[in-house]
């Protein structure tokens, strides 16, 4: 390739990444930056549940830090694709320094009758768990629309 392509294909380059900078910060990096500013002062596991879930799933994230002591073990339901409850890493996170835990696809009805302590709390997700089973050993408290945690009794 001659120097002369070589600079003109350099040129362009840089005109597209400059084009492509102009449009984002115009737009998206400006929306984002905006965010970013407006929750500076929450806490790092607020910021997170908010940008992944919104207010709805941060609101909830609160009201089970709220609900489940720091000391508590958690069960959440088995991992399931795009549903974040289930991912123990990021609930881990969000909800820490609880222990979490979660139930195996295949045997969550064993599961939950397992987990019967006095330190032991389960995610209360309107598909998880089965409610009468959940309820031999935990009563509900509700958050809204059939999310709210099982605690002991």
């Amino acid at each position: 390739m001659s120097p002369k392509l070589r600079l003109l294909l350099k040129v362009v380059v840089g005109v597209a990444a400059l084009a492509q900078l102009f449009l984002l910060s115009g737009g998206y990096l400006k929306s984002a930056m905006r965010d970013l500013w407006a929750t500076r002062d929450l806490p790092a596991w607020e910021r997170v549940a908010l940008w992944q879930g919104g207010e709805d799933f941060a609101g909830y994230i609160s009201f089970l830090r709220d609900h489940i002591p720091e000391g508590a073990r958690v069960i959440i339901p088995p991992w399931q694709t795009r549903i974040p409850f289930g991912h123990v890493g990021f609930m881990q996170y969000l909800l820490y320094p609880r222990d979490i835990h979660n139930c195996a696809i295949d045997e969550v009805d064993t599961c939950i009758l397992r987990v019967t302590g006095v330190h032991t709390f389960i995610l209360g997700l309107p598909w998880f768990p089965p409610r009468e089973l959940a309820e031999r050993s935990k009563r509900f408290i509700l958050y809204r629309d059939d999310y709210g945690v099982f605690a002991p009794k």
